[in-house]
């Protein structure tokens, strides 16, 4: 699927319009992400492009003309692609990165670092979500330019949370199936005391994911493995923006994002999530107060138009 949006002539004098092809794999998951770019660079007076490849792995690019900038919002699906057929033929390519890169050979996350590193030649930036994509490309890709761009949601996106009533699931997780998690599962499962806790591995996108986080009462992240553990900012903003409380496993610079624990989030260890969950569910007012200072968070912190300036700077200078 592929769509151009032309913009209105916003250019400040002096600036010249660049053409944007926004690239990604999964739009039932990085849509609203790609959307941010789009109505951020029509604002602004570019042209977009948006390309949907989809989830094949094993087909060369589709032929979409020429652009100044390819910006790769891209996942599973399309990283492979991009190393087996190589990257689009015109223009400058920026790799907007969610997942995590380590170079750790136990951890689950190591074939997106290789896959990462394959395309890192071809790639005239990157925007990393974290510090920790920084310090690797840092380390692995010296010469490679790096931005910092955190997951954003839209104002339009954060919704009034659900009323206690209307929700219909206690406890959830949306995620890859790993060994880790399903001991976090099998914990719930003795411990009823907790709550209904629904471990939901595939097959959930777009409207049914939303309608899924957003009658929850709690929403957990649990990292795939101890190996590599990080922030997962995208599941936890979609999360909040949605209005359901977030319990999270355990990680490291929840400071840097403006995360307070037990005020935006709980943090606790998957084995002692079933008892944290069991208060929370108890406490009604508790987690409405934080899903209402984690929304306060997205919008003040992570909003497009806290970035738009920065954003702009960004493609611009690459182009």
């Amino acid at each position: 699927m592929r769509y151009k949006l032309q913009s209105k002539p916003k250019n400040s004098p002096g600036t010249i319009a660049v053409k944007v092809h926004v690239y990604t794999d999964i739009d039932t998951l990085f849509g609203r992400a790609c959307r941010v770019w789009m109505d951020t660079l029509l604002d602004a007076g570019h042209d977009v492009e948006f390309i949907d490849l989809g989830t094949h792995t094993d087909a060369p690019l589709p032929s979409v003309g020429a652009a100044d900038v390819n910006l790769l919002v891209a996942g599973i699906y399309a990283l492979p692609r991009f190393a087996k057929y190589g990257l689009p033929r015109h223009g400058k390519h920026v790799l907007w990165m969610f997942d995590p890169l380590t170079s750790n050979e136990a951890s689950v996350h190591r074939h997106k670092a290789g896959l990462f590193d394959a395309l890192a030649p071809n790639l005239h930036a990157v925007m990393a979500m974290d510090s920790s994509i920084e310090r690797y490309v840092a380390q692995h890709c010296p010469t490679l330019a790096v931005f910092y761009l955190p997951y954003l949601v839209a104002g339009k996106h954060v919704r009034a949370p659900l009323a206690e009533a209307k929700r219909n699931r206690d406890i959830i997780m949306l995620g890859g199936d790993t060994p880790r998690r399903r001991e976090a599962e099998k914990r719930f499962l003795a411990s009823p005391a907790s709550g209904a806790a629904e471990f939901i591995w595939s097959g959930m996108w777009g409207a049914a994911r939303d309608a899924c986080r957003a009658g929850s009462r709690i929403s957990l992240s649990i990292h795939a493995d101890a190996e590599h553990t990080y922030f997962d900012q995208f599941r936890a903003f979609e999360t909040w923006a949605l209005g359901t409380a977030v319990v999270s496993d355990h990680f490291e610079g929840w400071e840097d994002f403006g995360i307070e624990p037990g005020v935006h989030m709980a943090m606790a260890a998957p084995e002692d999530m079933p008892s944290v969950c069991a208060e929370l569910l108890a406490d009604v007012p508790r987690r409405e107060a934080m899903v209402q200072a984690s929304q306060q968070l997205l919008r003040e912190r992570f909003s497009p138009a806290a970035w738009h300036a920065r954003m702009l700077s960004m493609i611009e200078s690459v182009a």
